[in-house]
Parts: C-alpha cells; structure tokens; sequence
C-alpha cells in the first residue's frame, strides 16, 4: 500500500515533504484496520487543489481511538502518530480518514 499510495501521490504532484507524511498516515490506518477490523480493508486517497485526503474502511463499527501507549508498548501508538502529522483526522467505526493541507508542488 506504501508503494502504491508513494507512485499515486508523484503522479498527482503532491509535494515530497507531505507526500511522507500520507505514506505513514496510509500505513499506520492500513494496518490498524487490518489488526483491529474487520472484513475487507478499503484505502481511497483523494488529491484536491489544496487537499490530500486518506480514508480507510472495513467493517468494525468500533471507531479508532486516541491511546496513551507505555514505553514498552509494541502498539497504541498509530492513531496518535496521524493525529499528530495530519491537519485533521476522525473515525466513526468503519471509516477512519484524515487530511493533509497545502499538499500540491508549485507547478
């Protein structure tokens, strides 16, 4: 999904600096969903003028949530790291998304 969103994001000319930032959001809301979801995982990136949007579904009606993480913990930590990259971020169970502003290169 990483490759996939990296090639996605150039095509569309996302700039480099956030076009990191949605690789991660992408695979830490691709692998929450997988750990903790259920049925089909779905990834939609959208590319507007000013806007990069990553939603993920599956089937959990539970929404995601923010955890405090030990520090030995080995997960809780996913949702908190796209809370802190992106600019805006939510779940309602079997969606979870977040958006990234001011995404474009100058043309």
């Amino acid at each position: 999904m990483r490759r996939i969103a990296r090639a996605f994001l150039r095509r569309c000319r996302v700039s480099e600096p956030v076009a990191g930032f949605v690789v991660l959001a992408v695979s830490e809301l691709v692998t929450n969903a997988v750990v903790h979801g259920e049925g089909e995982v779905v990834l939609h990136i959208t590319v507007a003028v000013d806007v990069v949007r990553v939603s993920v579904t599956d089937h959990n009606p539970a929404p995601a949530v923010l955890k405090e993480a030990g520090p030995d913990g080995e997960s809780g930590r996913g949702i908190r790291l796209v809370d802190a990259i992106s600019d805006a971020w939510e779940s309602n169970g079997e969606e979870t998304w977040c958006e990234f502003r001011d995404a474009r290169a100058a043309a």
